[in-house]
């Protein structure tokens, strides 16, 4: 996950929301592999993206390119994942300013990916969601109350019946 906010708030970040989900959410270090059930959260100030060594998934933390208005970058995270994942990436773009996500939505659609935006309904900052979706390859806009649920439905983790 990466989430505009400079260094030192997304470790506590990480720590208020591992309290409160089952999963494992933690601040993203170089190097940690990417498991099912563990959430890793980019540092801020930095980007993260991913590569496959082997049979493994890593998370890399990198310095900000001169290109990255913002940081970390939503669209470098989730160009890695079109590139590691393939068609098996669900990409989400949820409430935030700019057009970060947009690039990197397109790229999942590209490799025949899924990707969801947050509906303008329950954004409180409209703008990255409403930049990825007029890319037009955003797969479904999904209220923010709906989105756990849509992505566990995607994942497999729910069927439509439930």
């Amino acid at each position: 996950m990466s989430q505009h906010m400079p260094a030192g708030f997304t470790r506590t970040f990480a720590e208020r929301l591992n309290r409160l989900s089952p999963l494992e959410i933690c601040e993203a270090a170089d190097g940690d592999e990417v498991r099912a059930g563990r959430v890793l959260i980019a540092p801020g100030g930095h980007n993260m993206v991913f590569e496959r060594q082997g049979s493994e998934i890593l998370a890399r933390i990198v310095m900000p390119g001169t290109e990255d208005r913002y940081v970390p970058s939503v669209d470098a995270m989730l160009l890695s994942c079109a590139e590691v994942y393939g068609p098996r990436t669900l990409g989400v773009v949820l409430t935030g300013m700019g057009n970060d996500g947009s690039k990197g939505v397109a790229a999942i659609n590209r490799v025949g990916g899924q990707t969801l935006a947050e509906a303008e309904e329950t954004a409180v900052v409209f703008g990255m969601p409403k930049e990825a979706i007029a890319t037009g390859v955003v797969d479904k806009i999904v209220p923010l109350d709906r989105m756990s649920r849509e992505i566990m439905q995607r994942c497999g983790l729910l069927s439509d019946v439930d």
